[in-house]
């Protein structure tokens, strides 16, 4: 009983978003073509999974954000690491992301596209240079933000630079880098979305995009929704790695 109180309580903000849109649905405050019910959103999006709407697009879009969020990981994580153990490569780094965070990135993808093409590669390179900052910026103030005690203490213990690194400053890192993550991974499936409703023949994007030609509210509606609901699933798996290798935050 408690522990559904306390889902209840989680939860409430979503409780009252449901409640709220189904009271201006059955009162007919805005016209059902534009705004229908949430009931009948949901059965929409159980027949596009049914269709094998769902399982023809999902995937691709999924390989998109995955490549260029891992490339992120693998290119942001060192060098954010890296930056805040070398001056010289923080001065040669730290201007460009400074000055480059505000730059709305997707003004980048018709270079991109017409650099690259219409395919996956540009826009698995427009998600790496997304997740890029966050993950970069996150992790090189995480591990500025290491005690120097803990630094101290073990080189005065006789410790290597690289036991320091791997037992000192990637853990105490390693909560820094996450946030980094849990920001960069949304970020991800938006661009991939979004990039796909510009250009593309495949992927969520343009399934969104074919269901807007058919002027069926609904149908968007549905799929905006399995696009949250994957996106959620995405985080929760963030969690859950989170919580197995920073178990001690």
């Amino acid at each position: 009983m408690k522990k559904g109180w306390n889902v209840l309580i989680q939860y409430q903000s979503l409780i009252w978003i449901v409640v709220v849109w189904e009271v201006i649905a059955f009162m007919q405050i805005m016209p059902e073509r534009l705004f229908p019910s949430l009931a009948k959103v949901v059965v929409v999006a159980f027949d596009l999974i049914s269709s094998g709407m769902l399982m023809e697009n999902l995937p691709t879009t999924l390989f998109r954000v995955f490549a260029g969020f891992g490339l992120a990981i693998l290119i942001g994580v060192p060098l954010g690491l890296l930056m805040s153990r070398s001056a010289l490569l923080n001065d040669v780094m730290q201007p460009m992301f400074s000055l480059g965070y505000p730059i709305p990135r997707v003004a980048l993808y018709p270079i991109l596209v017409f650099i690259l093409g219409l395919g996956s590669a540009s826009k698995v390179t427009l998600i790496f240079i997304e997740c890029l900052f966050p993950i970069v910026l996150n992790t090189y103030y995480g591990a500025t933000r290491v005690g120097k005690l803990y630094l101290w203490a073990g080189q005065n213990m006789g410790a290597s630079n690289n036991q320091i690194f791997w037992r000192i400053l990637l853990p105490a890192t390693m909560p820094s880098i996450f946030t980094g993550l849990k920001i960069a991974l949304p970020l991800a499936f938006i661009i991939a979305v979004l990039t796909e409703m510009i250009g593309s023949t495949v992927g969520m994007g343009y399934l969104l995009s074919y269901m807007s030609a058919s002027l069926m509210q609904e149908k968007v509606l549905a799929g905006v929704l399995l696009i949250t609901l994957v996106g959620y699933l995405l985080n929760l798996l963030l969690q859950v790695i989170q919580r197995k290798y920073v178990f001690w935050q």
